[in-house]
């Protein structure tokens, strides 16, 4: 415990600003709010650097790939609150919708697959730690983080999946408050599933 508590001491401003935009981000995106995006992007930028510094090389491209995603969820959250602005009907605005079928075939599909070619990958050529989890937590995060993108409900599941690796992952190498970040992360995924499940109810 003592050890635990020297280690959240020692922990840098980056984590600590890291963990502060990813909880803040999530929270917006629990409520439909397009400036999530903006504080995702601040977050994944910061996360980058300390998968670099942790050698989660899997999460570091990772945090890479989700800056461009989430200007483009940024993008179309926006359209979509000025689409429900501009029109009494709500027409073009992005409302909250279940994955069908095919969009869980295929989304289980690519994460099976993906693990499988990443952790490979890290294992054989850029020793990363535990490359196979690093890989598993990476295909769901990048899953989840596209059907957020699109409001889809199952996104929270993907990132309820991802949150209990990444838990294991950080705290293996130390990182106590990012630990902290993705347990926070897995009451807010599922406060996310339960709110918007009850919202595609009313609808």
């Amino acid at each position: 415990m003592e050890t635990i508590l020297n280690q959240i001491q020692q922990t840098t401003l980056v984590e600590w600003l890291g963990t502060a935009t990813g909880l803040i981000g999530v929270y917006l995106s629990i409520k439909e709010k397009a400036a999530a995006w903006p504080m995702f992007i601040f977050c994944y930028g910061l996360y980058a650097y300390l998968s670099y510094a942790a050698s989660l090389n899997a999460a570091l491209v990772l945090n890479a790939c989700f800056i461009p995603i989430s200007v483009y969820g940024w993008w179309q959250w926006s359209k979509a609150a000025k689409g429900e602005q501009e029109s009494d009907s709500g027409e073009g605005s992005l409302m909250i919708a279940r994955m069908s079928s095919k969009e869980i075939r295929v989304s289980f599909c690519i994460v099976i697959f993906g693990t499988g070619v990443i952790g490979l990958a890290l294992s054989h050529f850029a020793g990363g730690a535990m490359p196979y989890l690093d890989a598993f937590a990476t295909m769901c995060s990048f899953t989840g983080q596209w059907w957020l993108t699109r409001k889809r409900l199952e996104n929270w599941l993907f990132w309820l999946a991802a949150d209990f690796a990444f838990i294991y992952l950080w705290g293996a190498q130390g990182y106590w408050v990012s630990v902290l970040m993705f347990s926070v992360f897995i009451w807010l995924a599922t406060t996310g599933y339960l709110s918007w499940k009850k919202e595609l109810a009313k609808a």
